[in-house]
């Protein structure tokens, strides 16, 4: 992923907890098979995939090489909802604000965010993922400042 066109087109996928490790590997493997095979309209996808912290999935496409296509985004989507429904995890919940702690990173719901906020435990200048990029020039290093999120609101 590392040597992909910085304008590649991205998915973030994070989870409230951690995979176990057969579940990171499972989903390695699955991924691995999806990303060699990916098409759109019958053309090979320059794709490529990463699991972070066993906690997140990022998905990259250069586009600039062939488009996705509604179908093909379709087939991740439907192949990270069965491998969630299986192992009872959620990719899908946009709503959780990931914050970095020492041991990697926290999952908060927007409530659980504004407790720790009142708590004075977390403030602007927490770092938390840049779950919003859609290209993966625009993630930068991949994280950012609270106060510059999606959830800075919550402030």
């Amino acid at each position: 992923m590392h040597n992909m066109n910085p304008e590649s087109r991205m998915w973030f996928y994070g989870l409230k907890q951690p995979m176990s490790l057969a579940q990171k590997s499972e989903l390695s493997a699955i991924m691995d098979e999806f990303v060699s095979n990916w098409k759109a309209h019958g053309s090979q996808l320059a794709a490529a995939f990463r699991i972070v912290f066993d906690q997140f999935l990022i998905i990259a496409v250069d586009e600039s090489q062939q488009q996705a296509t509604g179908c093909s985004i379709d087939k991740s989507v439907h192949l990270l909802q069965a491998f969630g429904k299986k192992h009872e995890v959620d990719f899908f919940n946009r709503m959780l604000i990931f914050v970095q702690s020492h041991e990697g990173f926290v999952s908060y719901s927007p409530s659980e965010l504004k407790v720790e906020i009142a708590n004075n435990n977390l403030d602007g200048s927490s770092i938390v993922l840049n779950t919003q990029a859609s290209t993966l020039g625009s993630s930068g290093d991949g994280t950012m400042k609270l106060k510059d999120s999606w959830a800075g609101k919550y402030l």
